[in-house]
């Protein structure tokens, strides 16, 4: 199972260079990835007064080419929506939301200062799938802002290759309704749920006892990942509901070549 609070080693003020290589749609360029690490100590000054605990791995493409510059941008957003506490902000700029994190920890820990713990963030992106018309990424992030407990996710940002923009769910398949019917049929199976039952018979909790997809669909080199996070179909408690599917069983299902 992904890990839903990263505890790879995060080491700061230098860029890992990553060379992946994949060819894109309608050229034989090669395109490089490289992960770029930033914290809250590289954009602030922590040394006079505590910050926010933030910790940013981000995959980015090493290319000019436009399509390459709106993955990046797509990429740095899913990041920014980690960091975004209220609901009715957004950003696209990393640094923007790592300071505005920062702050809200700030302005919390001014007014409630014996009451609020240090808050944290982290985010860790991988290149999990390429192929020519696409890219999958895995953003595996943590937050905490006070409670009882913080809030692990995974999520997959599929992205095309040839625009740089997002892939919905359902633009993934040839036929979404096809392959919920085939999803929901493994699903059964793993969590040994009889046709005939309710899907919620388990204890999970579906709306309107309905099969769906998760918010998330991934594609590695070997499998093809339904992750449903936390409060998605089940309790914080029971955890993420993981369901992998073999690559060549699921092909057949997709509009693009993930094999």
């Amino acid at each position: 199972m992904i890990n839903t609070k990263p505890n790879r080693p995060f080491l700061l003020y230098f860029f890992l260079w990553v060379a992946v290589a994949f060819q894109a749609c309608t050229t034989n360029e090669t395109f490089t990835f490289e992960k770029q690490k930033i914290a809250t100590e590289t954009l602030l000054d922590c040394k006079k007064k505590e910050c926010a605990s933030i910790k940013i791995n981000l995959v980015q493409v090493l290319d000019n080419a436009p399509a390459c510059k709106t993955m990046n941008s797509e990429i740095e957003k899913a990041a920014c929506s980690v960091l975004t506490i209220e609901e009715d902000q957004s950003y696209s700029n990393i640094d923007q939301a790592i300071k505005e994190f920062n702050q809200s920890y700030e302005d919390a820990s001014n007014e409630f200062p014996e009451e609020i713990p240090p808050y944290e963030a982290t985010v860790d992106c991988e290149l999990s799938f390429q192929c020519k018309t696409m890219i999958s990424v895995l953003m595996d992030s943590y937050i905490f802002t006070g409670g009882a407990h913080g809030y692990g996710a995974v999520s997959f940002i599929n992205l095309d290759t040839k625009t740089g923009k997002p892939i919905k769910n359902k633009d993934l398949f040839k036929d979404y309704s096809v392959f919920m019917e085939y999803a929901e049929r493994v699903f059964r199976s793993k969590y040994e749920i009889l046709q005939n039952e309710s899907i919620n018979s388990t204890g999970f909790f579906f709306d309107n006892d309905t099969f769906a997809l998760p918010e998330n669909i991934g594609i590695t080199n070997t499998e093809v990942i339904l992750y449903y996070n936390a409060y998605e179909i089940s309790s914080y408690a029971e955890g993420p509901i993981e369901i992998k599917i073999n690559k060549q069983d699921a092909a057949s299902y997709f509009a693009f070549d993930i094999l």
